[in-house]
């Protein structure tokens, strides 16, 4: 069902929207992302964060030669301009579909950074979902689960994550086939 919305939204393209507005749309993301936002309070939540995020933000600023941070303030980190021309340079070696579906992981996560630990493989989609989780399942393991609702979510969004990574993957794969000639 993702896959199929995926394809007619990329078929379709209802918001009319061209590659560059597709990269600004993801790339908005960063000055929100959820892996840049931090708790002051309580103790095990910053540690928690500080312990599973803190890894994938360095993984990103090396693999991309950028800087992204974090911070506790409400206005969040300051993500210099750099980043988001390299970023953004990246993106658009993406094709048009392709855009596509990174936005809707993005917007899935809740983060750009855990998108492009999942297109570069870095992530897998559980790992992913449980990091763009985690205060989420903090609480859930403080509190208790109820079922019907937070296990419900959690399926649903590692169906989606999994449908839009796969739909870049496919979208991005590009392969030649070579026939030999028989000689007789």
């Amino acid at each position: 069902m993702h896959l199929t919305t995926l394809c007619n939204t990329s078929l379709d393209n209802p918001t009319q929207r061209n590659k560059d507005q597709l990269i600004q749309a993801a790339v908005k993301f960063l000055d929100t992302d959820t892996l840049c936002y931090r708790v002051e309070k309580p103790e095990t939540l910053v540690e928690l964060q500080k312990n599973e995020w803190d890894p994938i933000i360095e993984w990103a600023e090396k693999r991309y030669g950028v800087k992204i941070g974090s911070s506790t303030s409400i206005m969040g980190p300051s993500i210099p301009a750099q980043t988001q021309e390299v970023l953004t340079s990246h993106l658009a070696s993406y094709n048009m579909w392709a855009l596509q579906g990174i936005e809707f992981v993005v917007a899935q996560l809740k983060s750009m950074v855990l998108t492009l630990g999942l297109i570069d493989l870095h992530l897998t989609v559980e790992q992913a979902v449980l990091l763009s989780r985690l205060e989420e399942e903090y609480q859930i393991q403080k509190w208790g689960n109820i079922e019907w609702a937070h296990d419900y979510e959690l399926q649903e969004l590692r169906a989606r994550t999994a449908a839009g990574t796969l739909f870049v993957h496919l979208c991005s794969e590009s392969s030649t086939v070579k026939h030999k000639l028989l000689q007789e």
